[in-house]
Formats: C-alpha cells, sequence, structure tokens
C-alpha cells in the first residue's frame, strides 16, 4: 500500500525533530573559530532609511587534513611557476600570506551583529565561510561617517569582530579603482613576478598614486576598489592599504584552492569587474563616478563597457600605463572609438594635487 499525501507528510515533520537545531538553523561561532568583516559603504532608499550590507567571512585558523592536501598542490603550483627557492619557501612572509589560504573555511555558520538596541542575523555561511546580507535602519549618524556594527557573541567569549560600513550619501564624487599595478605594483602580465610581489615581496605603492588618492579625498571623494584578487589576499593588504590610500569599500573575489589555477584565475576578471561596478554605480546612480585602473591587462575594456552601460554617470576614466603592455594608438580606438576624448586618459604617472590629470 502506497503512503497518502498526508502520512509522507507527517513523516517529514516527524523526521525534522530528529535533525539537529545547528542543521536546520546554523550553528554559532566556535572559540576556535574567527570572523574576518569586509568594509563595505551602505546607500540610503526612497524612504530615507539606510541600507547596509555586511559581509563576513567564517573559518577556523587551523587547517584541517583535507584543507591542507588541496593546500599542498596550490603552494606547489605556486613555487613552480615562481621557482622560488626553498629559503623564500621558508620564510616568514611567505608564511604570513599563505596561511589565509590554508584556513578551515567554516559552513553553516550565521553570525549576528548589533546595532543601537537591535540585533540582525546573517544567512547561514556557504562552503567558502563567506555570508551577506544586508539591514535596513534608521540612522541619525552624519552622512560620510563609517559605523561600527560589533558581532555579537556566545556568552563567555570575550573576543571582538566588528563590521566596518561608510554611510555614502545620494549624491557625490566616488573612485572606483583596480588595485594590482594600479596603486599596488605587482606585474600582473608576468606570472613569476605576479607570484613573488604577490607572496614573497613587501608590498610597493606604484609611483605618484598616493598623493593623487589624497588630493581626490581632499576633494570629497568616496573610494571603492574593485579588484580580482582572491578575498584571501585581504587580510594581508588591508595594513598596506591603511598606511598608503584612503579607506573605502572592497570587492575581491572568491577563491578556493581546490576549485581552479591561481593564475587562470587571477587573470579571468572582465565579466567580474564589469558585473561589480554595474552594482555599485546602481546602488549610487546620483553619483558622479572616477573609474582607475591601468593597462596591463582588461581595464580599459572594462571600463568602457561600463561607459557604454552608464555614460552620463562616468566623468573619467583614467588608465596607468604599464610598461611592456598594449597601450598603442590602435588599441586606444578600437577601445574608446565610443567615448568622447576627455573622458578618458592614459597616463605614466599622476601629478601631485592636479585634478582632472588632463582636459
Amino acid at each position: 500500500m502506497l503512503p497518502t499525501p498526508k502520512n509522507t507528510f507527517a513523516r517529514l515533520i516527524a523526521l525534522l525533530f530528529l535533525v539537529p537545531n545547528w542543521i536546520l538553523f546554523g550553528s554559532p561561532l566556535k572559540q576556535d573559530e574567527e570572523i574576518i568583516f569586509f568594509p563595505t559603504s551602505a546607500n540610503q532608499s526612497g524612504d530615507k532609511q539606510w541600507q547596509i550590507p555586511l559581509h563576513a567571512w567564517v573559518f577556523e585558523p587551523e587547517p584541517g587534513s583535507l584543507t591542507q592536501k588541496w593546500g599542498s598542490t596550490f603552494i606547489g603550483e605556486l613555487l613552480e611557476l615562481a621557482d622560488i627557492s626553498e629559503e623564500q619557501a621558508h620564510s616568514a612572509l611567505f608564511k604570513e600570506r599563505i596561511k589565509w589560504f590554508l584556513v578551515d573555511n567554516e559552513r553553516n555558520k550565521r553570525i549576528t551583529v548589533r546595532l543601537n538596541q537591535n540585533t540582525y542575523t546573517s544567512p547561514r555561511s556557504k562552503a567558502n565561510g563567506h555570508t551577506r546580507f544586508t539591514i535596513k535602519a534608521t540612522l541619525s549618524t552624519p552622512d560620510s561617517s563609517w559605523i561600527k556594527l560589533p558581532a555579537v557573541l556566545p556568552q563567555g567569549d570575550m573576543r571582538q569582530f566588528q563590521a566596518n560600513i561608510q554611510l555614502i550619501p545620494e549624491t557625490g564624487l566616488s573612485v572606483i579603482s583596480d588595485i594590482d599595478d594600479t596603486i599596488k605594483v605587482s606585474n600582473v602580465p608576468d606570472k613569476k613576478s605576479l607570484i613573488e610581489h604577490i607572496f614573497f615581496k613587501d608590498y610597493e605603492t606604484t609611483p605618484g598614486m598616493p598623493a593623487f588618492y589624497a588630493h581626490l579625498q581632499q576633494q570629497g571623494a568616496y573610494f571603492h576598489y574593485i579588484s580580482a584578487s582572491p578575498w584571501q589576499l585581504y587580510p594581508s593588504l588591508q595594513p598596506f592599504m591603511q598606511t598608503h590610500y584612503p579607506r573605502g569599500s572592497y570587492s575581491l573575489r572568491n577563491f578556493r584552492t581546490m576549485d581552479s589555477s591561481f593564475i587562470r584565475f587571477f587573470l579571468s576578471s572582465m565579466d567580474y569587474k564589469i558585473s561589480a561596478i554595474s552594482t555599485l554605480i546602481k546602488r549610487y546612480p546620483r553619483h558622479r563616478f572616477i573609474l582607475i585602473g591601468d593597462s596591463g591587462e582588461k581595464d580599459p575594456e572594462v571600463y568602457a563597457a561600463i561607459y557604454a552601460k552608464f555614460p552620463d554617470n562616468i566623468e573619467k576614466i583614467l588608465i596607468r600605463n604599464i610598461p611592456g603592455s598594449n597601450t598603442g594608438k590602435q588599441r586606444k580606438q578600437k577601445v574608446f572609438q565610443h567615448i568622447p576624448g576627455n573622458k578618458w586618459h592614459f597616463f605614466d604617472e599622476p601629478k601631485p594635487g592636479c585634478y582632472p590629470l588632463y582636459d
């Protein structure tokens, strides 16, 4: 005799009571797990409430055996590509930067944050340990301020984790900036050099860019850093960025060591950047945008595609010339043929205190 729909439903309900709550609803943070909140920017909706996006990464610092297995393959690829010496492979700098790729990402975690007297809980974290959600709130905090939302941890856990969000008003000037080879020396076109700059060398600013960004900040610009780099580089990038460049939101890419070649991942960024930048412009439709990138890969093509979608929002496209890359007249004419000449410019080094770079 076949079970009736009623009996099947009853059995399903009974089974739910046998499933642990942490599987159904997500589990709280454990003492051996940590959170990194990535900086984001909030916008106001039509009802003047702030829409506040949060992005958290939950992980356990000590890798498990499966992570170590995948990590060994990943590290082997990096060392082979860069032809690294044994001394470099055992350096403190390499160990510090590579460790973020070898953590155990924690899925099925819910993060609760506090804003004023209210608490808000995230969706369950995914396999990569990331969870994103947006909360709406009415705030008396002035525009342009940075606010902090502390994580609410289980009783007895005295650690502190907090999200940092900038409240960006409806109108203004925003800078969307690439990172590698735009504001940080990376030499992306050279695979060996790229690996060395990411994992084995101290980060180095590109000439003139810190002063130029400081000038743009003085003009009231807001900053959004959108890069092909994986999120695992953020903990290493953050001190460098904090020292040399204005605070801003970040959009990097999801990467798992078992998913893909690191180099292939790093270079396949065009679709990702177009999507991320489009989302940002739609969030601030009344802002004027300066798009800053470099000629090493596809930034000119990405920004031209963005201009075609949002011509009224783009004030300037600025492309830093990378030695050895294609910055010839033919490429420029092909990429920017439908964009007014006063809207884009290639440069070697910005002139401190001068905006725009040229007209």
